[in-house]
């Protein structure tokens, strides 16, 4: 588990720098910033706030997954052999609680591999307006502006991406529990 660990801390800040960068990059191509939180009155990036947003975020994420790792052995076996089947029950104030773990920790499992993807199609999507290209989510932006304005609207795109990466993360999480038992297993067993 230390290797992925660290391959999701690298990934975190890579996938980071790749996010301001191509923001940067699609702010200066014409672009504002959609995330009204993050967003000067110019439409320009607050990036020492986008820094210290992503640092907590990549804080938060690294101690949950190696709390849920610790936690692997108690998820409910359903949700590794049908991951959707935790889609949507990720409401609950304690993830620590005896009775939540078997869902929290297949959740916090989820989420590392969910904020890479997360960021990569943000990445990319920022790419292609840096570079002049039509991108896929200002079209969708652009729809949803015609029902609702403001932190609704950028919380409103947010929503739509999040569902296909969360059940995309949960499939990768199982997958990847499934295949550390099978590894588990084939470990040899000391003769007493």
């Amino acid at each position: 588990m230390k290797k992925w660990f660290w391959v999701y801390v690298a990934g975190f800040i890579a996938l980071t720098g790749a996010d301001v960068v191509s923001t940067i990059f699609g702010i200066a191509a014409g672009a504002s910033e959609f995330n009204h939180t993050l967003a000067t009155s110019e439409g320009g990036l607050k990036i020492a706030q986008f820094l210290l947003v992503n640092a907590a975020m990549l804080l938060f994420t690294s101690f949950m997954l190696i709390w849920a790792w610790r936690n692997r052995l108690r998820i409910d076996t359903k949700y590794i052999s049908r991951p959707e089947r935790a889609m949507f029950n990720w409401i609950y104030l304690n993830p620590f609680s005896e009775r939540n773990v078997p869902k929290s920790a297949f959740h916090y499992l989820a989420l590392a591999p969910g904020m890479l993807f997360f960021k990569t199609v943000a990445s990319f999507n920022n790419s292609l307006i840096s570079f002049g290209l039509p991108d896929f989510l200002t079209p969708v932006a652009s729809a949803i502006f015609t029902f609702v304005q403001g932190p609704l609207a950028y919380w409103t795109l947010i929503s739509l991406m999040f569902l296909p990466i969360w059940w995309l993360s949960l499939h990768v999480a199982a997958a990847f529990v499934r295949a550390s038992s099978k590894s588990a297993e084939q470990l040899p067993v000391p003769l007493a």
